[in-house]
């Protein structure tokens, strides 16, 4: 990926405003320069202080990291403090369409002192996406944040870590990136929605809300089912857990699923033992996890990590290999992808930085100039194009915001969704909250994995009478959507499709891509039978490359893509944190995609194919990790709760049974006010401070000691799990969980929403997820079939009302998993605190 590229993209023609610092806004602002948007960075007399952060870019004037960040963008510089550089910013946001505000609550009052807001009332036509750590509004709108502490307030870390152990964060700064990708995509779908219904939005966009849409599984286990995970112990399943597994020169993953088990390892290591009937379950691995794992050490230890995932693949099986940021710069595959920029080649050895979220067929993605120096951007310059896109606008003064309910930014799209499990079908939940009647097709024969059960429980532990209806997980991820049952393998099936194709917007798949041509069904065909068809395919490692044809899940691909190596505790080896972390990257980057290519469609009438290899989203959010390395440095491998760049951080016990806090000094003043709090002298040693801190917190609970430091302007937060989430009064007071009628026996019970408040248009659950095939006969009759055909689509079961091979559901032993440690406890309040929470809303 070279710095030729298309001078246009996606977004060619919009115009950004970028005005904060907040990284998560820095990189949702370069994303969209990314696609082609004109963004103009708004930098104080200073310019922004992630210039002078770590190593330089060679021959440039600021770091590495702020090249990353802000490449594809202009500078230019007005100082808060001079009342005509206000005049000055509001011209240019008179003439700019998207604004990505990055102040947060102080910050705001400190600099313009025009909250986000306020701007949304004086700029009615702008789509502003406000990123900060909490959000804007509710009771904690004004703590300090930090990846720290919003990995634990936001419930990650509940569940990530050994169970005798403290706690445990994702690596380098996650929560920034995956913030920067909402960021990203709901700026465009603001400004889709613009451009169609002629209103600009404010989208309030939370840091912590973004770390808990994570809990797509686990908070619906509790909400459905009153699980709460637990954090890792020695007995769970280590080839279903994406668990780092040592071999001669690293670490694998080794996963079975529905499809085979253990026997199929068994072949490809020699090892007959592994085929022992006891390992034949999940349940039986559990039971006797010690042992498997000490066989599957003993005959891994003399294996190859990359040959050995490379073989296991070949052969359809599921497995990762952990690689670190310089053996990700040496892969084949990402080089065939094309995902790398050149920082700096004119002064020396050029520096490889990640810069390719996606290939998109009529839009590329492309880095079309480096970061730009400090005010580069002259002021008269700025003013004359903001004026003239001012003028081009009509009209001239766009209109005070309606009165009546506002449109849904995707009202009237009709999207397809032939995918299963997790990134994909989160896509479409998403597409669904934003107002598209969503599809989803599935298979009479072979369900979606979340349907039969897995990774997820049965509400209230009860199959019921259909038990592939009540599964817990499937109930996040397909909310909002209807069903259609439709036997694709049959080509009476595939002509169905056809014909939704035909009257649909958008199409999302994530088969490995030789299904899709195996069917006679690539995008050049769909496309001809619908020019304006937008479709995304979602694969392990996209259609191109070596590795294309590999399957993946996102607990393999976890150690592959190089997120592992950088979690763990620190100075230990590489351990699994979080849930299926990889699906929530292609999710968002998949809605950015998305969002992207209807902007396009809806200024071109040009639709496209995105091709979406998740393996390479990896390298996007561990930038830190490549400067470090070709800075001259050791790479930064696990720094365990390490805040970056933080003063002093970790994380203590509390009074109480499994109570932990998240403390997080960043700069010298926090720490001093740290210090005052400890009763220790300035200049204490790290491990006096840590030993001080720890019988502190013993002192108190968790909650209590959160709210004592952040008074003092200290970052802090509780470890909250699932349970504490619904309790937590930040999210119930921005209405994070949504209250959804199951009906039946279930009743309405709490779903997760979405990390933002949008005001503007209609956001929100539409619906519960969709039994098996309940919208077949609606779906169909939208398509006009003659009576005759239905019938014999009916009779031939290329569409039925029930699976043709249905699960057997039953309920399992949740006090054996408690007692095991397998889960961290069963809650017997969960139906009252699920349906009786704070809630504006029932959908």
């Amino acid at each position: 990926m070279t710095h030729d590229a298309p001078s246009t993209g996606a977004l060619h023609g919009a115009r950004v405003v970028e005005l904060g610092s907040h990284l998560a806004a820095q990189f949702g602002a370069r994303l969209l320069g990314d696609f082609g948007a004109q963004v103009l960075k708004i930098e104080g007399p200073q310019g922004d202080a992630l210039r002078r952060e770590g190593p330089y870019v060679p021959g440039a004037a600021h770091s590495a990291l702020f090249e990353y960040l802000n490449w594809n963008k202009q500078s230019l510089q007005l100082d808060p403090a001079m009342p005509q550089h206000a005049h000055t910013l509001a011209q240019l946001l008179q003439g700019a369409d998207i604004l990505i505000y990055g102040l947060g609550p102080a910050e705001a009052a400190q600099a313009w002192n025009w909250t986000a807001q306020a701007l949304h009332q004086r700029f009615p036509h702008l789509a502003i996406v406000a990123v900060s750590d909490f959000g804007s509004q509710g009771p904690k709108s004004h703590w300090q944040g930090g990846d720290l502490v919003l990995q634990a307030m936001g419930g990650i870390m509940s569940f990530s870590g050994l169970q005798d152990r403290e706690p445990l964060k994702p690596g380098l700064r996650q929560s920034a990136y995956c913030a920067g990708l909402n960021g990203a995509y709901t700026a465009m779908a603001a400004y889709f929605h613009a451009l169609r219904a002629g209103q600009g939005s404010l989208v309030d966009l939370s840091s912590m809300e973004v770390v808990a849409s994570e809990l797509v599984s686990v908070f619906p286990a509790y909400s459905l089912a009153g699980v709460v995970a637990a954090r890792r112990s020695a007995v769970q399943d280590p080839l279903l857990s994406g668990e780092p597994l040592p071999v001669r020169d690293g670490y694998v993953t080794l996963q079975v699923n529905p499809l085979y088990g253990p026997e199929r390892f068994a072949q490809l290591l020699g090892e007959p033992r592994l085929c022992d009937p006891r390992f034949a379950s999940q349940q039986g691995r559990i039971d006797h996890a010690e042992e498997l794992r000490a066989l599957l050490h003993a005959c891994l230890a003399q294996r190859s990590g990359r040959e050995l995932f490379e073989q296991a693949n070949e052969q359809g099986l599921l497995s990762g290999v952990l690689q670190s940021a310089a053996q990700l710069m040496e892969c084949d595959h990402l080089a065939q992808r094309d995902i790398w920029v050149e920082a700096g080649a004119a002064h020396g050895a050029p520096w490889k930085l990640p810069a390719r979220i996606a290939h998109l067929s009529a839009t590329p993605v492309a880095l079309r100039q480096p970061a730009p120096a400090l005010g580069s951007k002259p002021l008269a310059e700025a003013l004359a194009e903001a004026a003239a896109a001012s003028a081009r606008r009509a009209p001239a003064h766009a209109p005070a915001l309606a009165p009546c309910a506002p449109p849904a930014p995707l009202a009237g799209l009709r999207v397809l969704d032939l995918s299963t499990v997790f990134a994909a079908p989160y896509m479409g939940a998403l597409l669904a909250d934003l107002g598209a009647e969503v599809i989803k097709i599935e298979a009479p024969k072979r369900l979606d994995q979340l349907r039969a059960g897995g990774f997820g429980y049965l509400v209230d532990n009860d199959p019921g009478e259909a038990g592939w209806n009540r599964c817990s997980t499937f109930q996040m991820l397909n909310r909002g959507k209807r069903s259609l049952v439709l036997d694709l393998q049959t080509a009476a099936g595939r002509e169905v499709l056809c014909e939704l194709v035909a009257q649909s917007d958008v199409l999302i798949d994530n088969f490995t891509p030789r299904v899709m041509r195996g069917w006679d069904l690539p995008y050049e065909k769909l496309a001809a039978l619908n020019p304006r068809l937008v479709m995304l395919s979602n694969t392990g490692y996209g259609s191109t490359g070596p590795w294309s044809e590999f399957k993946a899940q996102g607990t393999t691909l976890e150690a592959t893509m190089g997120l592992s190596a950088y979690a763990g505790y620190a100075g230990e080896a590489a351990t699994k944190v979080g849930q299926s972390y990889p699906d929530f990257l292609a999710a968002w980057s998949g809605m950015s995609c998305i969002m992207a290519a209807l902007v396009h469609r809806e200024k071109t009438g040009q639709g496209q194919w995105i091709d979406l290899g998740m393996y390479q989203l990896g390298a996007m959010v561990i930038p830190e990790a490549f400067i470090a390395v070709q800075g001259g440095g050791p790479d930064v491998a696990c720094r365990g709760n390490a805040e970056w760049g933080a003063a002093f951080s970790g994380v203590f016990p509390a009074a109480g049974d499994n109570q932990w806090v998240a403390v997080s000094a960043g700069r010298a003043p926090a720490l001093a006010q740290l210090l005052c709090i400890l009763d220790l002298p300035a200049g204490a040693a790290a491990q006096q401070i840590e030993s001080a801190c720890r019988a502190w917190c013993l002192q108190r609970g968790a909650q209590s000691a959160a709210e004592q430091l952040q008074s003092a302007g200290v970052a802090a937060g509780a470890v909250n799990d699932a349970g504490d989430l619904l309790r937590e009064p930040q999210l119930l007071a921005r209405g994070f969980f949504e209250r959804v009628d199951f009906g039946g026996d279930i009743g309405v019970r709490a779903l997760i929403g979405r990390p933002y408040q949008w005001q503007g248009a209609q956001v929100g659950i539409r619906r519960r997820a969709p039994h098996f095939g309940e919208d077949n006969a609606a779906v169909l009759e939208s398509l006009q079939l003659p009576p005759e055909r239905v019938a014999a689509l009916r009779a031939s079961q290329v569409v039925s009302d029930t699976p043709l091979k249905p699960p057997q559901l039953r309920p399992i032993d949740i006090a054996s998993l408690v007692a095991r440690g397998t889960i961290k406890t069963y809650d017997s309040r969960y139906r009252e605190l699920s349906s009786a929470f704070p809630s504006s809303t029932t959908y």
